[in-house]
């Protein structure tokens, strides 16, 4: 078996193994965020009226614990999301460069694809914390999205980089072929002339 074979072999088995732990903690987290934003921070929001029954910090504390909760599902997410951004790159690598496939190569493909796709999974999860982060403190969400906001551009920046060489790659190998296909045919042309 060549690496290519081996290399798209590894990617599908890697799409096989993590797509199910990713559909399974997404659910999970659905289901926390679901029943911590219409149940349970409402009930602490209302056991918080001064007036009624005056728990002030039970917000706050209710919105922390789901926060934990869903960092610990999602920490699941990120990690098998990971993995199947390997396998994906595995297989766009074996897709885009064929018999040209090396260790090098996927390194770069993995890299890149999991930058993405950490960052995908972090803007995700910003907006699915937003409203536990928001009973917490708003301040404390506008933080968080300058972060978020500074990291996106960098990790963008770095997979412009990452791939350039392979898009510059693909641009020489498609320049030489339609130089030889346009000598090809002033060649034929020439003969027809003749």
């Amino acid at each position: 078996m060549d690496m290519e074979e081996k290399v798209y072999e590894e990617g599908i088995l890697k799409l096989k193994e993590n797509i199910p732990q990713i559909i399974i903690n997404l659910v999970v987290a659905g289901l926390i965020w679901l029943f911590g934003i219409l149940v349970f921070i409402p009930i602490a929001d209302m056991l918080g009226n001064p007036y009624l029954f005056g728990l002030s910090a039970l917000k706050p504390i209710i919105s922390a614990i789901i926060a934990i909760a869903l960092i610990i599902v999602l920490l699941r997410v990120t990690k098998d999301f990971g993995e199947l951004m390997d396998g994906v790159a595995d297989i766009i690598a074996v897709k885009l460069a064929g018999k040209r496939v090396n260790e090098e190569k996927l390194k770069k493909y993995r890299r890149g694809l999991r930058g993405l796709a950490y960052l995908i999974v972090a803007i995700i999860a910003y907006l699915f914390f937003l409203p536990v982060i928001s009973g917490i403190t708003p301040v404390l969400a506008g933080i968080i999205l300058i972060v978020l906001v500074l990291w996106a551009v960098t990790v963008l920046i770095n997979i412009g980089h990452i791939f350039s060489e392979e898009i510059e790659e693909g641009i020489r190998i498609a320049t030489e072929k339609l130089e030889k296909a346009l000598e090809k045919s002033k060649k034929e042309k020439i003969q027809d002339s003749e």
